[in-house]
């Protein structure tokens, strides 16, 4: 049932105008849950993580040496596990565990550790949903057991330092909830929690030219072969 107020003569506009305010909460349906739809949003907005937009940033390595950050927030994560021989928590059996796992609650934003590219946002088997990042043609990282990927996070796409690429999860083989995190340099894994990591990087991808140079190498080279 409709209600309807009247503005009589000399009533103040103010106190009307409450009334008349109040009134098309019953006169129009759904305006009520709208408006309360629409705080909880502003509500929501305001304490939501900054994210910059992945397809945004410029699809290239960094031109500096390399130097990471962590993939996770560590003051809400638990390192569970490091980078060594270890008994595999699912499969009971010792192996090499080349990565850190992190533990942490389900969605908890995981971070691109440096500028790069995305190679790949996909399952992967044991893996499960895995977003991989190169800093350089031979340098690599993988972020692993991920529950969703952030928007924009596709291969080929851009990515800065901080950069929200996925969320926490246990997808493959895991036991919880937990971030695996791997730095790998020509497919050879290195400690992420080393003192001297950076520089392990850097020194070992020093020797190996950027795709651009190498691109560059090889049509130079082509067009040798075709002039002789």
């Amino acid at each position: 049932m409709q209600r309807r107020h009247r503005i009589n003569l000399g009533q103040s506009f103010p106190s009307g105008a409450a009334l008349l305010l109040l009134s098309v909460f019953f006169v129009i349906p759904g305006f009520s849950a709208h408006a309360r739809s629409s705080g909880n949003e502003a509500a929501t907005a305001a304490h939501a993580v900054p994210l910059t937009r992945p397809d945004r940033a410029p699809a290239s390595y960094p031109d500096r040496p390399l130097h990471f950050g962590d993939p996770i927030d560590v003051t809400r994560a638990r390192m569970t596990s490091g980078y060594g021989w270890r008994v595999h928590p699912v499969l009971k059996t010792r192996k090499m565990h080349k990565g850190v796992d992190y533990a942490a609650t389900k969605g908890t934003p995981v971070y691109a550790t440096e500028d790069g590219i995305v190679g790949m946002a996909a399952w992967r088997g044991n893996y499960g949903k895995l977003v991989t990042v190169k800093h350089s043609e031979t340098v690599e990282t993988y972020y692993a057991h991920l529950a969703g990927f952030a928007p924009g996070i596709r291969p080929g796409a851009g990515v800065r330092k901080g950069d929200i690429i996925g969320y926490v999860g246990m997808t493959g083989l895991a036991t919880g909830n937990h971030l695996y995190y791997e730095v790998a340099v020509n497919d050879e894994r290195i400690d992420p929690l080393a003192q001297d990591l950076n520089a392990q990087v850097n020194v070992l991808a020093a020797a190996v030219k950027r795709p651009g140079d190498r691109q560059l190498a090889q049509t130079r080279d082509e067009s040798v072969s075709t002039a002789r």
